[in-house]
C-alpha cells in the first residue's frame, strides 16, 4: 500500500499580498508573523530544522520568481511608501539573492559572497499570496482557509471599512512609517486598503482622514514632544 505525502496545513493573512516575513514564518512556523513579531517576545528559538526550512523556501521562492511563476513587488533603498511598491523584474532574481526576511528586504549580492558588506538593496518586500499559494502545493503544504473579514454596517444598507483603515494604520504607526501630512498618509491608506482588502467597501482619502484624524494628532504630538529642544 502507497503510503500517502504528509500534508502541512498552515495560516496566511487574506489578502492580495503578504510579506516576505508572513511567508517564511507561515512555513516555518506554521502562521503568518510579521516583522514586528520580532519585537513583541513571541520569536520561537530558531532551530537548525528551522533554519534550514527557511532557506530551503527561499530558494524555492527565488526559482519561482525567476521563473516568472511569482511576483515580487517591493521598494527600492531609500524609497518610501508614497513612491509605492515597484516589480521586481524576474531576471533580477537570476543571481542568487541574500534574503533578510525577518525585515522584509533583498541584499544586493549573493549570500555567499564574501567580498563587502551587504547592503539593502529592496525593503518592504511582498510576494502574490495566490501564486505563493501555487507553490506551496506543490510542496505539499495546504492553506488552511479562514473566515473573509467581514465589515461593519455603518448607515442602513451600507458598510464600512473602518476597522481595516485603523488597523492599517496602526501598523504604519507601529513601522514608523507615517508622512508628516494627513492627506498624504489618507492617500496612501486609501491604496493600501484597495491592495490588501480588495473586497472592502471603497473610502476616499477624507473619508479615511476623517477616521484617522485622532490617532494621526496624537501620534504627530507624541513624536513632536519626544524630540529634544
Amino acid at each position: 500500500m502507497v503510503q500517502q505525502a504528509h500534508i502541512q496545513l498552515i495560516e496566511l493573512p487574506d489578502r492580495q499580498e503578504i510579506t516576505l516575513c508572513e511567508a517564511v514564518t507561515a512555513v516555518v512556523y506554521g502562521k503568518a508573523c510579521d516583522t514586528l513579531w520580532l519585537n513583541l517576545d513571541l520569536a520561537l528559538e530558531e532551530t537548525e530544522e528551522d533554519r534550514v526550512k527557511a532557506n530551503d523556501l527561499l530558494w524555492r521562492l527565488q526559482s519561482a520568481a525567476y521563473a516568472g511563476r511569482i511576483k515580487f513587488r517591493a521598494l527600492k533603498n531609500g524609497e518610501t511608501h508614497f513612491a509605492g511598491h515597484k516589480r521586481i523584474d524576474p531576471l533580477y532574481f537570476g543571481i542568487r539573492r541574500g534574503f533578510d526576511w525577518r525585515h522584509d528586504q533583498i541584499l544586493n549580492h549573493e549570500l555567499d559572497d564574501p567580498v563587502g558588506e551587504p547592503k539593502k538593496h529592496w525593503h518592504s518586500v511582498h510576494l502574490d499570496r495566490q501564486e505563493f499559494e501555487e507553490l506551496l502545493r506543490e510542496m505539499s503544504i495546504s492553506v488552511q482557509q479562514k473566515a473573509q473579514r467581514t465589515f461593519k454596517t455603518g448607515l442602513p444598507g451600507r458598510t464600512s471599512a473602518k476597522d481595516a483603515i485603523l488597523e492599517l494604520a496602526r501598523q504604519r504607526f507601529e513601522r514608523g512609517d507615517v508622512p508628516s501630512s494627513l492627506a498624504d498618509f489618507s492617500r496612501q491608506l486609501a491604496d493600501e486598503l484597495k491592495r490588501e482588502y480588495p473586497q472592502a467597501p471603497s473610502a476616499t482619502p477624507k473619508t479615511i482622514g476623517n477616521h484617522i484624524r485622532s490617532l494621526f494628532r496624537a501620534r504627530q504630538k507624541k513624536v513632536n514632544t519626544a524630540k529634544p529642544s
